[in-house]
């Protein structure tokens, strides 16, 4: 048995205690304890995922009925059925929709993104991202404007993303954690702070990230990169886990599993990735150009991480207004007290 190994064997029954704690606390009051999540991560890294099984089944949200895949955004795009998504997240941790979002939809989304408000990492005070002088690696647009833009409320609502996250996680798909971004070339060395090593999420027991790129994404551009299976139980060897949640740098990763099973995502602008970020990931340093990225997450619960809160101020697209009369449960996250749907 390795140090690491003794001394994270040694914390489990306290570590489960705590656990078990914070997911009464968590059923009472929908909030979860900083310790309880620390020895939910913990305890990750100790099985390997089997811990994650036993979250998600006394937190997970009440389930609703199979949502019906309609594909309103997606419609002539030839990205197969809900079935095959599924089949390739369960074997490889991904599936990639190839073209999958409409042109117009892409440029309202970069115009959206050009304007709005933005946190440039590492520094203080708020941007708009100017592609022709960029003053930091990452700008993180504010979570209140993405989830208030149209596109992304009809995205949110897309009856075949929904089909494919309550299928996968066996659960109701609460939408959480959504997130626009640019990642640019400012720095001539990848970031931590910007996710370019590779790491895991482990924010909440089982999810499903919605990657989408809307702007084309060639070597240069920062693609972003996965581990293939690696998202399965005991999938990250304990070499990896014994470090604990820390970004891992590109030859330890490659020594583990192989160059073969090392992807990069290269694809134009509107290709879509569905991806189990449980496994090991990172967005590639961007050494010319930029690259834009929208994030949708469905989750099984919403215990773990804790993040601001955001509300949408009204439904800004018709779908949406739809979906919240329809399953008001998988927007719960980002339904203000004034919001009376469903």
């Amino acid at each position: 048995m390795t140090a690491a190994l003794i001394r994270l064997a040694a914390g489990v029954p306290r570590d489960l205690s705590l656990l078990l704690k914070g997911i009464s606390a968590f059923r009472r009051t929908g909030a979860t304890p900083p310790d309880a999540y620390q020895s939910f991560v913990r305890l990750f890294c100790l099985t390997g995922g089997f811990s994650n099984h036993l979250v998600s089944r006394f937190t997970r949200a009440p389930d609703i009925p199979a949502i019906e895949p309609d594909a309103a955004l997606f419609k002539g795009a030839g990205i197969g059925s809900v079935e095959a998504a599924v089949s390739a997240l369960r074997s490889d941790g991904y599936a990639v929709l190839e073209s999958a979002l409409p042109a117009d939809l892409c440029d309202r989304l970069l115009a959206f993104a050009l304007h709005a408000r933005a946190r440039v990492r590492g520094s203080a005070g708020e941007r708009r991202y100017n592609r022709a002088a960029p003053e930091g690696v990452r700008y993180d647009l504010y979570p209140e404007d993405v989830i208030n833009q149209p596109d992304v409320q009809s995205l949110m609502a897309d009856g075949f993303l929904l089909r494919i996250a309550q299928q996968y996680l066996g659960a109701t798909p609460l939408a959480d954690v959504t997130s626009m971004w640019w990642h640019t070339a400012f720095s001539r060395i990848p970031d931590s702070d910007a996710a370019q090593f590779y790491h895991f999420d482990l924010d909440r027991p089982r999810w499903l990230k919605v990657f989408c790129y809307l702007t084309d994404v060639d070597a240069d551009n920062g693609p972003h990169c996965f581990v293939r299976g690696s998202h399965r139980d005991l999938g990250i060897p304990w070499s990896l886990r014994s470090k604990g949640y820390v970004r891992l740098g590109d030859e330890e990763v490659e020594a583990a599993f192989g160059k073969d099973r090392l992807i990069r995502f290269l694809a134009p602008r509107g290709t879509v990735i569905l991806e189990d970020t449980r496994g090991l990931h990172k967005g590639l340093h961007v050494t010319a150009g930029d690259r834009l990225m929208l994030q949708l997450q469905f989750s099984d619960s919403l215990f773990g991480g804790t993040y601001p809160a955001v509300a949408f101020r009204r439904p800004t697209s018709s779908r949406m207004e739809a979906r919240l009369d329809q399953y008001t449960t998988i927007y719960s996250n980002y339904l203000g007290s004034a919001q009376q749907h469903g």
